[in-house]
């Protein structure tokens, strides 16, 4: 699917967990839908996730350091690139835009080094839509270690990131979620597709089969808000000098 197209498939991540958490009590974002899927609150979490960032800062300036600031370089004439920048998420900008920022700044994490690190596990800055994808299924408690996991795409700046957090080994630098991973896209038979998915205990796409799913983010208000809250996180870690968890 071509770059210009990235926040359509960003709108509507799907996480569906084979086996529900209904009998256990729901956390603040989480809202039940009658005979539905339970809808996870991204801007709740968002919400979350910005106050920790609030505070990070408050004590980094209360410290005698500058209030971290984020610049954004905008590429092309794109409508959406310039939707992406006024709700402040990130620009799938040409390569050699990229690599001429230095990594430990890099608050997209598209840097070829920080790219490369995240496939070593080691601590690198994250792009922030996986990253915020991975911060829902963990702050969400939904369990990942030793689960059938089916991205559903295969872009560099999206789905490969997320499926390369959640196959991490969990004891490794930057711990991952110890699943089993398989990557569908375009070419994948319909088939097969359909045999993946339901051996999947997690489905990871934007294809919105909510009577299905046990877990579902909206659209708006779920990996959106998560987005903008994760590039604000990696903004405070590249004025820290970069890398995290």
């Amino acid at each position: 699917m071509a770059t210009t197209s990235l926040m359509s498939r960003l709108a509507a991540w799907l996480l569906q967990p084979v086996h529900s958490c209904s009998l256990c009590p729901r956390p603040f974002h989480l809202a039940a839908v009658p005979d539905e899927a339970v809808v996870i609150s991204g801007r709740k979490l968002a919400q979350q996730i910005k106050q920790e960032v609030r505070q990070e800062v408050e004590e980094w300036v209360a410290s005698g350091d500058k209030r971290p600031h984020l610049s954004m370089i905008l590429v092309g004439e794109s409508s959406a690139s310039h939707s992406y920048v006024l709700n402040k998420t990130r620009v799938a900008a040409d390569r050699r835009i990229c690599n001429a920022v230095s990594p430990d700044k890099d608050a997209d994490g598209f840097h070829v080094i920080n790219a490369g690190r995240m496939c070593l596990d080691q601590y690198s800055m994250l792009p922030a839509t996986p990253w915020g994808v991975w911060e829902i299924i963990k702050r969400t408690d939904i369990p990942t270690l030793g689960k059938n996991v089916v991205v559903a795409g295969r872009s560099k700046s999206v789905e490969m990131p997320i499926a390369m957090l959640l196959h991490t080994d969990g004891a490794h630098e930057r711990p991952g979620g110890d699943a089993t991973v398989t990557i569908s896209h375009r070419y994948t038979p319909k088939e097969q597709l359909k045999k993946h998915t339901i051996l999947a205990d997690i489905v990871i796409s934007a294809a919105g089969v909510r009577q299905k799913a046990g877990y579902i983010t909206p659209v708006p208000g779920g990996v959106g808000p998560m987005t903008v809250a994760m590039l604000m996180k990696n903004t405070i870690m590249a004025g820290r000098g970069g890398s995290h968890l």
